[in-house]
């Protein structure tokens, strides 16, 4: 009977982390519509290479709403997905993750106070912009969410090497965790020396963005499997004996 109990509770939970997980995917794929089908209308002053998504955003810009809309999506979606779902996956491992997930996913999806120009609008300067109250407050707020989800996937292999449906992400984090800092600098980079920033910021964001699409569908393959049994409950039986706890470094999974 308290198997019976626990089972009947356990089923809304994992509907639950179902519908988050498909949220978090749907959230991703908005927000990359925001700036992949933006891009086809800003006009032949504006350059992939040059020019960043954030520019998408200014004030004047061609149907503005539109990647303002779907960025407010992916990011609010994205906030859900990682506090509501990622948060109860992971609760006992990886308790800190989904927080710096959710909240750079907000400020991400963030639009205003909106840039005050274009940078391909003759007369606007990148100074002009950085001055300006949206300018700064998109800086501060992309530069910040972009470092954390940069940072984030090297700790997070580690953490999840003790759940065993999630311990297979641990060779792709490991690969992402290195890419995304590197990724990260060439972005500084480009925006320091002018060259391709917009090609630079593009890279890292589809990075980002892949990562964190992988973890959605794992949610949601996670979920499906442990409703379709109800003898195996995540991070009640240890990992596999005969693989690596830690495709990063030597040692145990880290604390939260």
């Amino acid at each position: 009977m308290a198997e019976m109990t626990a089972a009947a509770l356990e089923r809304p939970r994992r509907r639950g982390a179902l519908v988050w997980g498909v949220v978090g995917l749907v959230a991703q794929v908005a927000f990359a519509a925001g700036w992949l089908i933006a891009e086809t209308w800003q006009g032949q002053r504006y350059s992939l290479l040059t020019n960043t998504i954030s520019d998408m955003q200014a004030a004047g810009a061609p149907h503005v709403w539109f990647p303002i809309v779907c960025f407010a999506v992916g990011g609010i979606g994205t906030c859900g997905f990682a506090l509501f779902g990622l948060h109860g996956a992971w609760r006992r491992v990886a308790r800190i993750a989904p927080w710096k997930i959710g909240l750079s996913g907000l400020a991400l999806g963030n639009s205003f106070p909106l840039i005050p120009c274009q940078l391909s609008t003759p007369g606007c300067t990148a100074t002009h912009q950085l001055l300006s109250a949206g300018g700064l407050t998109d800086a501060v707020f992309a530069g910040v969410a972009l470092w954390v989800l940069a940072i984030t996937p090297w700790p997070l292999a580690r953490q999840l090497a003790s759940l065993p449906r999630w311990s297979a992400l641990r060779p792709l984090l490991c690969v992402v965790g290195v890419v995304t800092p590197a990724a990260y600098g060439l972005l500084a980079l480009a925006e320091a020396t002018g060259v391709w920033p917009g090609l630079a910021e593009r890279g890292l964001v589809a990075i980002c963005q892949g990562w964190l699409a992988v973890l959605a569908v794992t949610l949601i393959r996670t979920s499906a499997a442990q409703g379709g049994s109800s003898h195996t409950t995540s991070g009640r039986r240890p990992a596999d004996p005969g693989g690596p706890q830690d495709a990063c470094a030597h040692g145990g999974p880290a604390g939260p």
